[in-house]
């Protein structure tokens, strides 16, 4: 039996990924997705990052867009915040500091009074190549991570909770189709958007927590295949490294924790 809260998440992810008509339901073929946006739904369009570079003084140039002349604010696991304000094209730029361990940031926009929250949260493993963009990934609540440099793998994020819920994305030709593959069997069928990254709930019947499982991705010219252990979500934020990949825990607001994996 699904719980309610599972049910959420799952239905989450599945909107993000834009795939299952209801919860523990399974589809063979996803069609082609729309990029999420709380605009959508009536809401203020919230900040975005739309790339992050590093400087050649070691810190991160973080690239993104707001409402035009607002006021964005970037803050880091520590509770450090930075404030830069948009231009009039609603573009921003800011310089942060990296973690050794990895780096956090949150990101918000003050509105007319209000603070608003972005869709998630920032994160870039250590990078010292001002030549290579960094592996940066803007983690969505309740939804796949979306890789944000252009050399993305085929496989490049994985979300996953202790419900069930396992969702992956990568970068691949544009608008191309995608299969996706779970310990051998095909799972399911989604097409990349106009910029070539794609994202897919991967159906499973149970929660998986603790198994370590293969997960396969086939595009027009490449094919790739990487394990991927799904251990137990911590109750508290973190970060670290487990088999040479990143795991990112961070605990939701409505109870339980999802975690995002980075290839």
């Amino acid at each position: 039996m699904i719980s309610r809260k599972t049910c959420l998440v799952l239905l989450s992810l599945t909107l993000a990924a834009g795939g299952l008509s209801g919860c523990g339901q399974k589809t063979p073929e996803q069609k082609e997705e729309a990029a999420y946006d709380s605009s959508a739904l009536g809401y203020e369009k919230t900040p975005e990052v739309t790339s992050v570079a590093v400087t050649a003084a070691g810190d991160l140039l973080v690239t993104g867009t707001a409402v035009a002349e607002g006021r964005v604010r970037l803050t880091s696991l520590s509770g450090q915040a930075y404030g830069v304000t948009a231009g009039r094209d609603g573009r921003f730029q800011a310089s942060l500091p990296q973690s050794p361990g990895g780096s956090l940031y949150d990101l918000a926009m003050e509105q007319q009074g209000r603070l608003m929250k972005a869709e998630g949260r920032l994160f870039v493993p250590p990078a010292g190549d001002i030549d290579e963009p960094p592996r940066a990934v803007f983690m969505r609540v309740g939804a796949p991570g979306l890789p944000l440099w252009p050399q993305a793998p085929l496989l490049a994020v994985a979300d996953y909770d202790a419900g069930g819920a396992l969702a992956i994305s990568g970068r691949t030709e544009n608008d191309a189709m995608v299969d996706i593959e779970l310990n051998g069997q095909k799972a399911v069928e989604v097409r990349a958007g106009a910029d070539g990254v794609y994202t897919a709930l991967i159906p499973l019947e149970a929660s998986v927590i603790g198994q370590r499982l293969v997960i396969g991705v086939r595009s027009r010219q490449k094919y790739v295949t990487h394990p991927l252990t799904l251990r137990a979500p911590h109750a508290v934020p973190s970060v670290g490294m487990q088999d040479g990949l990143w795991y990112i825990d961070r605990p939701l607001v409505g109870g339980g924790t999802q975690v995002t994996v980075v290839f």
